[in-house]
């Protein structure tokens, strides 16, 4: 199966790689009200990780196991060709179970601008839990879980870590970090931002922006011990984010 882009009419410009629980799903209804954006219409489409074979199971269950498979003629279709940015949502991109992803993506969208959100470790990683808890999946305590190095709960908080494949697959003007709280505070200043990192009018404004898409709640009650825990895990890689980034990151003071 060749993976070339060129055949392939439509592919997108642009993608959220991440990370989970930091408002990829808020962000993609936002890019999908601008009109020169085409967002797909299936979020998380996941198509640069997983086999080359079908895996098991029916159809509606292979998006959790990646669909690389599907091919290029299948990926394409999920875009509107007509506009001239277009783009998809899949915080699976930076799941660290899938290192594949980066050269596959640079392989077949070299040009994309990624967009990668990101958030306070800890409010990510409760809200991880959360998630986890309501699917079942996650029985323990919140302290036991959260400080399990095993689990995923601190790796995805590593954001630094996680992008690291894509900034060495892509060059660095290519890949935008977003702090989920400023997406909050001032909407309006990132999206023009972001509007202008993925190649659209930056100055677009809609009544409907204005409306606050979900984009997770504030965790307020985790122990302090657990916090505190939880920091030194990640703190590294923080200051590893701080200077990859050039930002002080104030909205994440150390407990």
């Amino acid at each position: 199966m060749s993976r070339q882009p060129a055949p392939i009419p439509g592919l997108p410009t642009a993608v959220v790689v991440g990370a989970m629980k930091c408002g990829t799903s808020a962000l993609h209804t936002y890019l999908s009200t601008h009109p020169e954006i085409s967002m797909s219409g299936l979020k998380e489409v996941n198509f640069f990780f997983g086999p080359a074979q079908s895996p098991a199971g029916p159809p509606d269950t292979w998006w959790q196991h990646g669909q690389w498979h599907r091919g290029l003629d299948w990926y394409a279709a999920h875009f509107d060709a007509r506009r001239p940015v277009r783009g998809e949502s899949s915080p699976g991109y930076t799941d660290p179970s899938h290192p594949e992803v980066a050269a596959r993506m640079a392989q077949v969208l070299p040009t994309a601008r990624l967009v990668y959100l990101v958030r306070e470790p800890v409010q990510r990683a409760v809200s991880q839990f959360q998630h986890h808890v309501r699917d079942g999946t996650e029985r323990r305590p919140l302290a036991e879980a959260l400080l399990d190095r095993r689990s995923q709960y601190v790796a995805r908080s590593r954001y630094a870590e996680r992008i690291m494949p894509f900034l060495d697959h892509f060059p660095h003007e290519q890949v935008l970090v977003v702090v989920q709280e400023r997406l909050l505070a001032d909407r309006r200043g990132e999206l023009s931002r972001i509007f202008a990192h993925v190649g659209a009018d930056p100055d677009f404004w809609h009544s409907d922006l204005r409306e606050r898409v979900h984009v997770g709640d504030r965790h307020d009650d985790v122990p302090e011990q657990v916090r505190r825990r939880f920091w030194d895990e990640v703190a590294d890689d923080v200051t590893a984010l701080r200077s990859l980034t050039g930002d002080d990151l104030a909205e994440w003071p150390r407990p």
